[in-house]
């Protein structure tokens, strides 16, 4: 799998979660600490007004135990994965993508978060040219996902604008074959030799699928995908290239699932 020299975005809402996760460690402590009203105990009673003995039973406790301190963050890292996960799933779902290769109404999904300049996804691109011909009932999207060149992020400029056009298998496929480097000159030619209207090598700024990139990249922050490629079949992620064997696995392990 290759990764961007850098973290692609930096953890947004970072001091709420350290607020959260703080508030839901005390929260534990304070059941672990704090006898029940209606439970009997030897202990001497708690006065619920005395802050200095809360807090000294909660020290206490913490020095005494500190797995729990690491329990209840592994929970709370667990929930809250879960529900990103779930979410982008959700957005995944209800976007209309253009960049789509195999069968468009098929009832099983693969996603891929993909770059132009990743060796490993050029070689996972004949795994999945022969996972869709085994099987006639997948739909491939491709999330463009260009985190190693600045030449990545035009070459998805220019895919996304032949999605919009109906011409992205034909330059998605040009791109996953070439061998050499990506430059300027390829490719404006490829936009010319595909008729590609609406594609500037020189502008960005003004270019409408940066805001298409600037989701994707936020979809694979929520994912967990530092890399590429990054698969998602059937809801489940698949960090790094897999075997067109794998890939089959998994669709039928999706199907299962969904027919279950």
């Amino acid at each position: 799998m290759d990764k961007p020299p850098s973290k692609i975005r930096p953890s947004a809402n970072s001091a709420i979660g350290f607020a959260l996760i703080i508030g839901v460690i005390i929260g534990f402590l304070v059941d672990q600490v704090v006898p029940p009203l209606n439970h009997k105990t030897d202990s001497p009673s708690l006065n619920a007004n005395s802050d200095t003995d809360l807090d000294a039973m909660i020290e206490a406790y913490i020095v005494n135990h500190p797995e729990a301190i690491e329990a209840a963050l592994i929970a709370l890292n667990d929930t809250r994965n879960r529900e990103s996960e779930l979410q982008a799933m959700n957005i995944l779902a209800a976007v209309e993508d253009t960049t789509v290769m195999g069968n468009p109404d098929g009832d099983i999904t693969i996603y891929e978060f993909s770059d132009y300049n990743c060796g490993y996804c050029k070689r996972a691109f004949t795994d999945l040219l022969d996972v869709l011909a085994e099987d006639g009932n997948v739909r491939l999207v491709i999330k463009e996902f260009p985190i190693l060149a600045e030449s990545s992020v035009d070459a998805a400029r220019l895919a996304l604008h032949a999605g919009a056009q109906a011409k992205f298998e034909d330059i998605h496929s040009e791109l996953m074959d070439w061998r050499g480097a990506i430059s300027n000159d390829l490719l404006t030619g490829l936009a010319e030799e595909y008729d590609i209207t609406g594609f500037d090598i020189n502008d960005r700024d003004s270019d409408p699928m940066m805001e298409i990139l600037r989701q994707n990249y936020a979809l694979g922050q929520q994912f967990g995908i530092e890399g590429t490629p990054g698969f998602i079949i059937g809801g489940k992620i698949y960090p790094g290239a897999i075997s067109s064997q794998d890939m089959l696995e998994a669709i039928n392990e999706a199907r299962n699932r969904k027919n279950s």
